[in-house]
């Protein structure tokens, strides 16, 4: 009997190891993981936890978005805790476009989410279906600093696709603007609204407008010096063609426009400084006799890969050198003078970039 139970265990562990063997055959089929004939039910395991690792990598991007989505609203929002910039009219102004989009876009059962831009709201009971308003554009077109740091009155300029009316009035696009105070309960603290917004007339300008600080535009004749620098250097910038650290003052940094949008760019016109407008009336403004600078403002023509033109307008400085002009700077606005101040006061150029 004690030979017979040796054979029966013998034949068993036989019978079991040809069974792990056809376990790790078909585990190597499926992409699971075989080490021995004992460790089968590891490999299960292994190949169960790796698959449902892969399921929550792949679905992590729609387990946060709905997490975004569905998340309560809240005073600890984003949108609640936007605090002043230092330059004092960032933060308020981005909290109030932020504000008015939300209001725009508020509907029935969704007072929490525009409460976390004015508390108050939690309390309103707004009818409409959410999102029938589609805001398009937003930009704040005024900030005013009614006390510094802490208190500012904010338009909010937007574009936005209405729902057709019943009493006729068809769907469309319009412009609408809106006026809200913004508050910060400390210098630097976090914003909040202190009221629903005011819809408001499209703000006026003033009377008092600035006039460009240059002369009579002139035609661009290929053979003044600085019309044929202007064009090299903006056939480098806008287009690629050409090296543009060819055409910039030595310690000037600029860097082209990266990919190009244009194929090809021509200047179509330039206004210079009213002091370096050409005395003898010939039109050209002529080679430099030193190291002076000229401002100008200059239109181009650039045409896009499909034939399209478009016009754009820079403000440059150009410096001489060696009887020839460079480009010492791309200014980020054109010298101005206000007609109650004199010549001499207009505002400062901006200076190079080095």
């Amino acid at each position: 009997m004690a030979g017979g139970d040796v054979v029966m265990r013998r034949s068993r562990k036989v019978r079991a190891a040809r069974a792990g063997d056809d376990v790790g055959r078909d585990l190597e089929e499926r992409g699971g993981w075989w080490t021995s004939p004992s460790t089968g039910s590891v490999a299960v395991a292994t190949t169960a936890v790796r698959r449902l690792a892969w399921a929550l990598l792949i679905c992590s991007p729609l387990l946060g978005g709905w997490a975004i989505v569905s998340r309560p609203a809240s005073d600890s929002s984003p949108a609640a805790v936007v605090r002043p910039s230092d330059g004092g009219t960032t933060g308020p102004g981005g909290f109030a476009e932020m504000y008015v989009a939300e209001f725009l876009r508020a509907g029935e059962g969704s007072e929490g989410e525009l409460a976390a831009f004015y508390a108050r709201a939690a309390d309103l009971e707004l009818g409409g279906r959410p999102d029938a308003t589609q805001v398009g554009q937003i930009a704040a077109v005024r900030v005013a600093e009614i006390e510094p740091g802490r208190y500012w009155s904010v338009t909010v300029a937007a574009r936005v696709l209405e729902p057709a009316s019943k009493d006729g009035e068809q769907a469309g696009i319009r412009m609408r603007f809106f006026q809200v105070p913004i508050e910060a309960d400390r210098e630097g603290g976090p914003l909040a609204a202190l009221a629903l917004p005011a819809e408001v007339a499209a703000p006026g300008g003033g009377a008092r407008k600035a006039k460009l600080a240059y002369g009579a535009p002139l035609s661009a004749q290929a053979s003044d010096p600085a019309v044929d620098t202007v064009s090299r250097f903006f056939g480098a910038y806008l287009s690629g063609s050409g090296d543009l650290g060819r055409y910039v003052s030595p310690g000037t940094r600029l860097s082209a426009v990266r990919p190009a949008p244009y194929q090809s760019v021509t200047v179509t016109q330039l206004s210079a400084e009213t002091a370096f407008q050409d005395s003898d009336g010939d039109g050209r403004i002529g080679a430099p006799s030193g190291q002076e600078q000229l401002r100008l403002v200059v239109d181009v023509k650039a045409a896009r890969p499909d034939g399209i033109a478009r016009p754009l307008s820079y403000a440059l400085t150009l410096s001489g050198r060696d009887g020839r002009w460079e480009v010492a700077a791309l200014d980020s606005t054109p010298q101005i003078v206000l007609p109650d101040l004199p010549a001499a006061a207009a505002s400062p150029s901006l200076s190079p970039t080095r």
